[in-house]
């Protein structure tokens, strides 16, 4: 009876050393990485919102990363804009300046720099963000326009996700802003431009005077769709900073339900130790009183 009563004590002493030992596990696991949860079976419920938050915070920032890269294309493509408002005006001061000279002195001076600045304006529109031609619509992965003029893209959208489930559009197309597809009273601004090269050439009035009215539309023209990126650009502005917002939140939450305290991680520490240490010495003296041999004998 002896025998069996101490095999028993035998049995319960080495399954409190496995339980000391696991809990002390744990203990030490939640110490060196201040973590209140560290494996989903600690906390089912709380590992799956841990995990949820964390899957949409990688998420938002994949967002805000891509609106990062979209303000700035819409900054760039803002430029090209302004850019050719600035260059539609220059024409339009040389064709004013081209209609009260003689016909040799268009030829000599105004002309050639007309040519210049047309094909500046050409070069211009071409400006690439990346390997895309910003004003080519979605057909974009080659020139928007040829030196003739002919517009080489189309009038698609290119739109991108700036919030969960929220889309703007990062382009224009040379079709609206150059060519005025799409807009009440909208002028071709390239046809003008080579119009007046082609009056210039042959002291044409009529093909001259015809460009002036286009210029003086063209100006709003261009306006209306830098007016559109500017609202995509501040529609993103702000999707960035709720995003950043929503993420301290995120973060706060996350940390609340993961982060261990420390003072308390520690304590638990101490205590799992001396129980585990408890449980060595209690099975030590037991093996000590009753060797194996005894112990263990049928």
């Amino acid at each position: 009876m002896s025998r069996v009563s101490t095999a028993q004590l035998f049995d319960t002493a080495q399954r409190n050393i496995q339980n000391a030992k696991e809990k002390e596990a744990v203990s030490a696991e939640k110490s060196s990485s201040l973590k209140e949860i560290s494996r989903p079976s600690q906390a089912p419920a709380e590992w799956l919102i841990v995990s949820t938050q964390k899957n949409d915070v990688n998420i938002r920032e994949g967002i805000s990363k891509n609106a990062g890269v979209a303000s700035h294309m819409i900054s760039t493509t803002d430029g090209v804009l302004a850019n050719a408002q600035d260059l539609v005006q220059k024409i339009h001061t040389l064709a004013l300046s081209a209609i009260g000279n003689a016909a040799g002195d268009v030829t000599k001076h105004v002309l050639p720099e007309v040519k210049g600045l047309y094909e500046n304006f050409i070069q211009n529109l071409n400006t690439k963000f990346g390997p895309r031609t910003l004003l080519g619509g979605q057909n974009s992965m080659g020139p928007a326009f040829d030196i003739e003029g002919k517009f080489l893209g189309d009038s698609g959208k290119i739109e991108i996700e700036i919030d969960r489930g929220v889309f703007v559009p990062i382009n224009v197309s040379g079709s609206q802003a150059i060519l005025g597809e799409g807009i009440k009273d909208g002028v071709n601004i390239v046809k003008a431009m080579r119009d007046l090269i082609q009056g210039l050439e042959t002291n044409d009035p009529d093909l001259v005077g015809g460009s002036l009215n286009v210029f003086t539309k063209a100006t709003d023209q261009i306006s209306i769709s830098r007016t559109q990126l500017a609202g995509s650009s501040l529609a993103i502005d702000k999707a960035i900073d709720r995003n950043a917002e929503h993420k301290i939140a995120q973060l706060d939450a996350i940390s609340q339900i993961e982060e261990a305290n420390p003072i308390k991680v520690f304590s638990d520490l101490a205590r799992d130790q001396t129980v585990l240490r408890a449980a060595l010495e209690s099975s030590h003296k037991i093996m000590s009183e009753s060797p194996a041999d005894i112990l263990l004998k049928p």
